[in-house]
């Protein structure tokens, strides 16, 4: 039997005015799952409990074995736990050996030369090369890839002998072949005695590597999962549909005539890009780590050029530089945040305000504003309260702002609706709300372009069948 790390039994945490109830249970060598139904609150809270900030107010904490209080325990998790999440560390300045050392942990200096000495000896390049991490000591912590930045992160856990790494939704920021290639990493610190914990919203990638999964289900722990348990269990607990079988894979196609013709389109760095979207279509393009989205967008907003290939919008191929005119009126840009500097909402300005900056220009310059402003009003009416519309943005809750964002979209009805990675960042109870509006716009007869990673868990909860009929897979 493994070497019990830490246990919480029937633990109560408190985290700003909120209470958690978490059950902890972690031993030497063990991997575990925590998939947690709103990382936001949830999520965040039990990260928390490891970085500091949630605090033990009730319950019976152990530390190998040792019944400790709540003050020891937080400080032994603070000094053993080392979180890895999509926050990646940037320095231009920093060295590899200046992660591993200066800020791995605290020491003297006749101790940071034994560490510099221990770094560059036989025992670190040995595990360097079972985690084919070829980085020497004096390279720059920002030339590193993604994939090789988290195996440093990693390797620091292993070089300082950490106790507990949890890596945190880490299936939103690699690409899946990257992802086996860090828990290959990590499976040797837990052949050297460490615990890991996944904190993440991709069960089958947790089912691989975790030896158990805990659910967290309204801020409290409900459940824990053993591999010889079955595998669906975890969306009857959870109360969502069975997975079915690739539901996106099998989507509608035709409908609506043919508004966006991709071909041979080669942005830097990725392969040609070959796919039409049809009005009334959802096209989804998977961008692991959003290297697609930037070029895509520079394109679209900064004027660069791709490499090569074509972009025909309604028949008529365009250059990169004159999509530009077209943003705001034939191709909607919805953000993940469409309220932050450089998205498409003014948050000084009224909602209603909002409204009318786009559509009056359309209305042409024949027909009286003060008209159109009341129609615009009338119709937003059905949609949000009118008092609200007539307050500034930056009044109204960020959910209302999300839902506004692309009801505005909804009202200007570009040929194409491009939407940057929609669901990253928003809580799971946003989701369903997204598709309701993404499916409304495709309703139209827009075409919806969705960049985004991996959205395979929210279809598989998703009871929007119009959302799952409209969507296909471009790459």
């Amino acid at each position: 039997m493994k070497e019990e790390l830490i246990r919480v039994e029937h633990g109560c945490f408190q985290r700003e005015d909120l209470t958690y109830r978490f059950d902890i249970s972690v031993s030497r060598g063990e991997c575990v799952g925590v998939y947690v139904d709103d990382h936001f609150t949830s999520g965040t809270a039990y990260l928390d409990i490891f970085k500091g900030g949630t605090h033990m107010r009730g319950g019976r904490a152990f530390v190998r074995g040792r019944r400790v209080g709540a003050p020891e325990l937080e400080r032994r998790l603070r000094q053993n736990s080392m979180i890895v999440d999509k926050h990646r560390f940037h320095s231009t300045e920093l060295t590899v050996e200046d992660f591993v050392i200066s800020l791995g942990k605290v020491t003297g200096r006749g101790q940071k030369k034994s560490a510099g000495e221990r770094l560059r000896g036989a025992e670190s390049a040995a595990a360097l090369r079972q985690m084919e991490l070829d980085v020497p000591p004096e390279r720059k912590l920002a030339e590193l890839s993604m994939l090789d930045y988290y195996r440093l992160c990693v390797f620091r856990v292993w070089f300082w002998k950490g106790e507990l790494l949890l890596l945190d939704r880490l299936t939103e920021i690699l690409r899946q072949r990257d992802l086996e290639k860090l828990m290959g990493c990590v499976q040797l610190l837990l052949e050297q005695g460490a615990a890991v914990i996944l904190l993440d919203l991709d069960d089958g990638f947790m089912r691989r590597h975790s030896d158990r999964i805990d659910v967290v289900k309204n801020r409290k722990t409900c459940y824990r999962l053993y591999p010889e348990e079955d595998g669906e269990q975890l969306y009857e607990i959870l109360g969502w549909k069975r997975p079915g079988s690739s539901a996106g894979q099998a989507g509608r196609r035709g409908g609506g005539p043919v508004v966006l013709q991709v071909s041979g389109l080669e942005l830097p760095g990725t392969p040609p890009l070959d796919f039409q979207i049809r009005g009334d279509e959802i096209a989804f393009l998977r961008d692991e780590n959003y290297s697609t989205a930037v070029k895509l967008r520079d394109c679209l907003l900064g004027g660069r050029r791709w490499s090569g290939g074509v972009f025909r919008l309604d028949g008529t191929a365009y250059a990169p530089g004159e999509l530009s005119k077209l943003i705001g009126t034939d191709i909607g840009i919805q953000l993940d945040r469409p309220d932050r500097p450089g998205g498409m909402l003014f948050d000084d300005l009224t909602a209603l305000d909002n409204l009318s900056a786009c559509l009056l220009p359309k209305a042409g310059r024949h027909i009286a504003s003060r008209r159109i402003m009341e129609n615009i009003l009338e119709e937003a009416a059905q949609w949000f309260p009118r008092e609200d519309l007539q307050r500034p943005l930056y009044t109204w809750s960020l959910p209302q702002r999300l839902r506004f964002s692309y009801y505005k979209w909804y009202l200007l009805n570009p040929r194409l609706l491009i939407c940057f990675f929609p669901f990253a960042g928003q809580e799971p109870t946003h989701h369903e709300m997204i598709i309701d509006m993404l499916v409304m716009c495709a309703e139209r007869g827009m075409a919806v372009w969705v960049i985004s990673s991996g959205i395979d868990a929210i279809c598989e909860k998703t009871k929007n069948d119009a959302f799952l009929k409209r969507l296909h897979y471009i790459n």
